[in-house]
């Protein structure tokens, strides 16, 4: 196998993975790839091989498989164009510079590609955004009804049953913004969702530690204030989330239209 072949030419010199990618201006993963064979380089590279051990191509690649005429050409090519990096994606050698495109990816660590792949990757991952931004347009429509249907179906039954003309059309308006806002939250391309979590969490309080004496009234004294304290913090909690809903369903009514455009007309923006 030549991965197998290259790991032993490797280790008899005493070279290490990058070591070896240095030599050929590739980097220690796409050697590594060559190795497990993930890939095979290609015939220049293969050539630049031969050379850093000191055998021929047949011998490297065990067999009469590569014409002499085609290694001739491909020593011209590299002497005119050195091999600068090799793309970890096509396995392609790039000879130009202004070619190589670094892509970072894990933990520190950096990818390797050519232009053209990092364009079709580019491509694919802005198709990804536009399918991913319809879906969240379908389920807005959707859950968005859904609440929107509850209220009205609220502002009917109160319709029906004499109440006022006041509270008839404030629930009607409140099926509206129901609508408006759980459609803001699901498009997600707009402030109303970090608004409704930053306001709801003012009630997360944190109250002051506790000095009580070590008998049974100063016992009983703490655990009474730890009780209101617990009281006071889910008021509190219940206020502020309470606050935020009706910021969010009196502001998503404004800020929906701009959010459902831009959904539409700018799809591979999150």
């Amino acid at each position: 196998m030549l991965g197998q072949k290259i790991k032993e030419l490797r280790q008899k010199e005493g070279m290490t993975q990058k070591a070896l990618a240095d030599k050929l201006y590739v980097t220690a993963q796409a050697v590594s790839r060559w190795e497990n064979e993930e890939v095979e380089p290609s015939v220049s590279t293969l050539a630049e091989i031969s050379k850093v051990f000191g055998i021929t191509l047949d011998e490297l690649v065990g067999g009469e498989k590569v014409v002499e005429k085609v290694v001739e050409k491909e020593y011209v090519i590299k002497e005119q164009q050195p091999v600068l990096a090799l793309c970890e994606q096509c396995n392609n050698p790039i000879f130009n510079k202004d070619e190589i495109v670094r892509k970072p990816y894990g933990r520190g660590q950096t990818r390797i590609l050519c232009k053209s792949c990092d364009s079709k990757n580019n491509e694919r991952e802005r198709a990804e955004r536009i399918e991913n931004s319809k879906k969240k347009r379908i389920r807005s429509f959707v859950w968005g009804g859904i609440a929107c249907a509850v209220l009205l179906m609220i502002a009917i039954s109160l319709t029906t049953s004499g109440s006022d003309v006041g509270t008839c059309v404030g629930a009607f308006v409140l099926s509206v913004c129901a609508f408006t806002f759980v459609s803001c939250l699901i498009l997600g391309n707009n402030f109303i969702g970090d608004m409704v979590v930053g306001v709801a969490s003012w009630g997360f309080v944190r109250f002051p530690g506790l000095i009580f004496s070590l008998d049974l009234d100063g016992i009983i004294w703490f655990i009474c204030v730890k009780l209101l304290f617990f009281i006071l913090g889910i008021i509190f909690v219940i206020i502020t989330t309470t606050l935020a809903i009706l910021l969010g369903l009196a502001l998503s009514i404004f800020v929906y239209p701009y959010a459902i455009v831009k959904n539409i007309t700018k799809p591979d923006v999150e």
